[in-house]
């Protein structure tokens, strides 16, 4: 609560507040994501024929995976 109000009276008094950054994916970490993705997607089209063959619900669950990966890398 004490942070709360410090900040409220820096922003009263015209101070410049700085927020945190977002998390970010370096870019070796972004191009073994990429990787991932390739990886997975062309796994599913051996298993499946084709890409046009693989289920929704399948490709949703991939992705979802991808996405968890992402999200497990962001600092």
């Amino acid at each position: 609560m004490k942070l709360l109000l410090e900040n409220w009276r820096k922003l009263l008094e015209g101070d410049i507040l700085q927020f945190p950054t977002q998390p970010r994916v370096s870019d070796e970490d972004m191009a073994a994501v990429i990787h991932l993705d390739t990886a997975v997607a062309g796994l599913l089209s051996n298993i499946y024929g084709n890409q046009s063959e693989i289920p929704i619900d399948v490709i949703e669950r991939m992705d979802a995976l991808v996405d968890a990966v992402e999200g497990s890398l962001k600092k």
